[in-house]
């Protein structure tokens, strides 16, 4: 009898550990939210977006995401990679959606993740377009730090929309054509879930498994 007893206390005390252990890594484990992959073919639909955009307005788009100094990603209607900027002779106007962020990783105490966008424009272009009208467009802040490869793409898409809305032009920017494969949506739901499922189908087989020992060890001490 003293035997199972000390079975049990050993048994309980390694059962609230990896339950505690678990739960500690769910709530502190801060995944990749953005690991890059089907990037480029995302961008390279895009540019073709801002490329009819561009002739129907006579306006190039682009954009540039920086992870505080260091470029992730950049393009415009002239290609991936390419800025609009960059090419005054083809693109004597042009608009440029330019996001920056940065997540911190978790033990570097005092410091702020943060993300926001600039828009900036050429010379020629007078009216002033409000990078608050990305957060209308699904492009918020928020998500550009969750998620900054994805919804620096939105940022850019969403340009010609604000162009018109500024006054820029009046001219609305033609639809992507039905045929072809369109860009995914960005995945809906909550992120803690998604990010984390397998993590908490981990932490779940414990409960269930710490609950059955517990059911077993009464029904052992009844016997015994």
């Amino acid at each position: 009898m003293r035997g199972y007893k000390l079975f049990r206390i050993v048994w309980t005390v390694f059962t609230v550990a990896v339950m505690a252990g678990a739960l500690l890594f769910v709530l502190t484990h801060r995944p990749v939210a953005d690991d890059g992959s089907g990037h480029q073919a995302a961008a390279a639909a895009v540019t073709e977006d801002l490329s009819r955009a561009g002739e129907a307005q006579g306006i190039c788009y682009g954009w540039q995401l920086l992870d505080e100094q260091t470029v992730v990603s950049s393009g415009s209607n002239l290609g991936l990679g390419v800025r609009a900027e960059e090419h005054p002779d083809r693109c004597p106007r042009w608009i440029e959606v330019r996001g920056t962020y940065h997540d911190y990783p978790d033990d570097e105490e005092g410091f702020q993740d943060y993300a926001g966008y600039a828009i900036v424009t050429s010379t020629g272009i007078t009216k002033r377009l409000d990078p608050a009208g990305l957060e209308g467009a699904g492009a918020g802040a928020n998500r550009l730090l969750s998620r900054p490869r994805e919804t620096i793409l939105d940022a850019a898409e969403a340009l010609p929309l604000l162009a018109v809305e500024a006054g820029v032009t009046s001219t609305v920017a033609p639809q992507r054509a039905v045929a072809g494969t369109p860009r995914p949506l960005p995945e809906a739901g909550n992120d803690f879930l998604r990010d984390r499922w397998i993590l908490l189908v981990i932490g779940g087989a414990f409960l269930v498994a710490a609950a059955g020992t517990t059911v077993l060890l009464r029904w052992l001490a009844r016997l015994w």
